[in-house]
């Protein structure tokens, strides 16, 4: 059973949940989802309603998302006072937040509240490519919707068809799942010299800490906003997935191929309690980004609490 069709039976069997979270790579079918189980939810097949969802014109949804590195608090205040409206053309009112973990930490604990005591027959659709960067007690009071993973080669290959050189469509992949984001973040920006800034950077991490502590300021000179610093942990933490697929000898998972040599060579050297405690500092690094504090500090704190 998919997705959209397990869905549907709950509406069908009218056992809806005032919270849904959306979790998984494929960002653009978890969209797709998330619209077509509000129109269910909203218009039970009314063409003219369905049409206002699609152009987000209906009265009883709002659509949440934002081009920026976070979901400023002041969207979240706009919708949890709309949604507190009673509904005006059905039932139900229902409610999309894309990137979820974009959030700020205010909007998340505004959210929570919300989630806590909501209004009777609001539905919330929460999606989260980064379901980890959520709070737990966001978590706890959802149900759960699990996406099957995006074939990651197919869209490397799809960045490639666009022009985009391999090593850098295999970079974007840690980052986004959308062939438009990637695309935009190419052509605005210099993805190669960013990668190759990444990957000496992590050879200091792991082999020299005190030269990687210095290598900052390089790094955040090519990162040099906080959409570019996202996708900067976001590639090192490739790199480290490539590390683990090769402790436990998964060579056809890499998502680096240019780089199997030093990724098995790393891999040698590293414990499992290695990678694990820098995966969470990777984690703790984007929550932090995503809060505003200064990256130089975000950057230092993976050196000094990451691999040692």
């Amino acid at each position: 059973m998919d997705e959209q069709q397990q869905l549907a039976n709950a509406y069908a069997s009218n056992k809806l949940s005032h919270a849904y979270l959306f979790e998984g790579d494929d960002a653009q079918s978890m969209q797709k989802v998330a619209i077509n189980f509000a129109k269910l939810i909203l218009c039970n097949n009314d063409e003219q309603c369905e049409a206002k969802v699609n152009t987000l014109n209906h009265p009883d949804f709002m659509y949440v998302s934002s081009e920026e590195s976070t979901i400023k608090k002041e969207k979240v205040e706009q919708l949890v006072h709309h949604m507190n409206q009673l509904p005006i053309e059905g039932n139900y009112k229902v409610y999309i937040v894309e990137d979820f973990e974009k959030l700020t930490v205010q909007g998340e604990n505004s959210i929570l509240k919300f989630l806590e005591e909501p209004p009777q027959n609001t539905i919330a659709i929460l999606l989260s490519t980064k379901p980890e960067q959520i709070l737990d007690t966001i978590h706890s009071r959802c149900q759960h919707v699990y996406f099957k993973p995006i074939d990651k080669g197919q869209f490397i290959n799809h960045l490639v068809d666009e022009s985009l050189t391999r090593p850098v469509a295999e970079m974007l992949s840690t980052y986004t799942t959308q062939v438009e984001t990637a695309l935009s973040l190419n052509e605005e920006y210099d993805l190669t010299s960013l990668r190759k800034t990444i990957i000496r950077w992590c050879e200091l991490l792991l082999t020299n800490r005190s030269m990687a502590l210095i290598g900052i300021i390089d790094l955040l000179k090519q990162a040099k906003n906080r959409k570019l610093q996202l996708l900067t942990l976001s590639a090192v933490n490739g790199i480290f997935e490539d590390i683990m697929h090769a402790k436990v000898e998964a060579n056809s998972e890499y998502i680096y191929s240019d780089l199997s040599v030093e990724i098995e060579k790393y891999a040698k050297h590293l414990t499992y309690n290695q990678l694990i405690l820098m995966y969470d500092q990777l984690t703790e690094a984007h929550k932090k980004l995503n809060q505003n504090v200064n990256p130089t500090l975000v950057f230092e704190q993976i050196v000094i609490k990451g691999v040692r």
